[in-house]
């Protein structure tokens, strides 16, 4: 048998759970009027949804296309 030690397990970074208050398209707080994506229930901005599906951009959580 051999007496080599093994290296550590790797450290994996902390994972990272967004609030029901954060919008995932422009990656901050979500602004008064939001979005709620109709199949996973992720909020956006509502801005940020109207320029969502001006750019024809989908759902990060579940790539639906963002219908308003």
């Amino acid at each position: 048998m051999s007496n080599k030690k093994l290296p550590p397990p790797p450290a994996l970074p902390p994972s990272f759970t967004a609030s029901s208050k954060f919008c995932l398209f422009h990656k901050g707080d979500l602004s008064e009027d939001i979005y709620t994506c109709p199949k996973c229930k992720t909020t956006y901005c509502l801005e940020c949804a109207k320029k969502a599906q001006t750019d024809r951009k989908l759902c990060i959580k579940c790539k639906q296309i963002v219908l308003l």
